[in-house]
């Protein structure tokens, strides 16, 4: 029988009076935000409460939950904090390795342990990303806590999808400037970043096969696009949707292919960048709530590819064809501009190599359109209507092959194949005004 919720919160805070917090007692960063000093033996943790976060806030393959803190230090006045937990569900051995949990915790306690902080100490400021906490790695679980970044005044934007231009804006002018000071620490000191990045693992395709109700899933996804496509978009040839449905159907061979580094451009992404992964600061502009900082999170994607793998995966996933289309040359122009400048300020050098022109990237933000629409085929409709399970009881419920291709067929509805097949047609568009080949270097096709 499974477990209530009021069982559930108990084991968690069981496990974390007994087992955690003697490990956060160990971490500089929370040592220094919960102002403990010396020795910690006479720190008591008085008191904790506990929420998991659920699909409402963000879709999540983990485990995840808010823990509110109250402890004190000797005689010193009690201190309240928020920690956020995530945790790999129960699953059996071939699943976790399938999902690749291993390479997914992996990057992320590499990126917050290592990267992230030679990256800061390059450029001379903080990047906003929460506090890293602790991480532990085992064979078939992996934890992750990291300081809840509400406490700086970040939250995640109430909409799902079809963000404003306004949190487009500054979603990428951040995301230009991590890109920048990437390449200008690469620029400078090619050793240092590579020594930085070298231990970075493939987190989503180092695979053979995807987990089996995932793989029916992309499979069905193929299926819907190119239904929809030929319903709402009848004058595009239908050699084209038939070679891009099975170019994409590929998932694995085809992603793989496509997010590989190629240089010039091969640069330290995020991976997975989209409203899931990204907070916000607000503030009132002209009687309006307004949107004027972000901050990015879950690292468990991050690699090395093209950066304008996480340009397209943001625009394709968190904006709709209004934003997107009709504001693309001001969003792109906020992120080159914030790229450039980070990259100028960081080499100290006012001559930019032609790989980093406007152009340039332009061409290869074209080049990763067929990517980012393969991944929002199957990954939209997850965001436009949830899906009500829990984690553990997505990767363990067992359902017939037809269940998941009729789930597959409707989810997010008519919304989710208007904004796809827009994105198809933004896509074919550019494709023949410029005369690329997209299907060149996939012989499969």
């Amino acid at each position: 029988m499974a477990a209530t919720l009021e069982e559930k919160i108990k084991v968690e805070i069981d496990w974390l009076k007994g087992t955690l917090f003697p490990k956060l007692l160990d971490n500089t960063n929370f040592r220094t935000d919960n102002s403990i000093d010396g020795a910690t033996d006479n720190v008591q943790l008085i008191d904790v409460q506990l929420k998991f976060i659920g699909a409402e806030e963000a879709f999540m393959l983990t485990t995840c939950y808010r823990a509110i803190i109250k402890l004190q230090q000797g005689d010193k006045p009690e201190k309240t904090t928020t920690i956020v937990v995530k945790k790999t569900p129960n699953l059996p051995q071939e699943v976790f390795d399938g999902i690749q949990f291993r390479a997914l915790f992996s990057n992320e306690i590499v990126a917050y342990n290592s990267i992230l902080p030679a990256l800061e100490k390059f450029t001379g400021h903080r990047f906003n990303v929460p506090r890293f906490y602790y991480g532990d790695l085992q064979n078939c679980s992996a934890i992750m806590v990291l300081k809840d970044f509400a406490a700086d005044n970040f939250r995640m934007a109430k909409q799902k999808v079809n963000l404003s231009l306004e949190h487009a804006l500054v979603a990428l002018k951040m995301l230009g400037t991590f890109h920048g000071t990437g390449f200008a620490l690469k620029h400078k000191n090619p050793t240092e970043f590579k020594r930085l990045t070298e231990s970075l693992r493939e987190p989503r395709f180092d695979v053979t096969d995807i987990p089996g109700e995932w793989a029916m899933i992309v499979e069905f996804s193929v299926e819907r696009l190119g239904i929809s496509t030929r319903k709402y978009l009848p004058h595009i040839e239908e050699s084209f949707i038939n070679r891009y449905c099975k170019m994409i159907s590929e998932y694995v061979l085809f992603g793989r292919k496509m997010v590989a580094p190629v240089e010039p451009l091969a640069m330290l992404c995020h991976g997975d960048y989209l409203r899931n992964n990204i907070a916000f600061k607000y503030a009132e502009v002209n009687g309006i709530e307004q949107p004027i900082d972000s901050l990015m999170f879950d690292m468990q994607t991050v690699r090395i590819s093209s950066p304008m793998l996480d340009v397209a995966t943001f625009l394709s996933l968190s904006t709709y064809t209004a934003v997107r289309q009709n504001h693309f040359d001001e969003i792109f122009d906020a992120y080159y501009t914030s790229l450039v400048k980070a990259f100028k300020e960081n080499t100290k050098e006012e001559q930019l190599p032609e790989y980093l022109s406007r152009e340039s990237l332009l061409r290869e933000y074209w080049r990763f359109l067929p990517y980012s629409i393969c991944i929002a085929s199957h990954f939209l409709m997850q965001l436009v209507e949830p899906m009500d399970e829990g984690t553990e009881e997505m990767f363990t419920r067992v359902v017939t092959r037809e269940e998941v291709r009729e789930d597959t067929l409707r989810r997010g509805g008519e919304e989710t194949d208007l904004e796809i097949t827009q994105q198809i047609r933004n896509m074919y568009d550019i494709l023949t005004k410029h005369n690329i080949d997209v299907f060149k270097d996939f012989d499969y096709v």
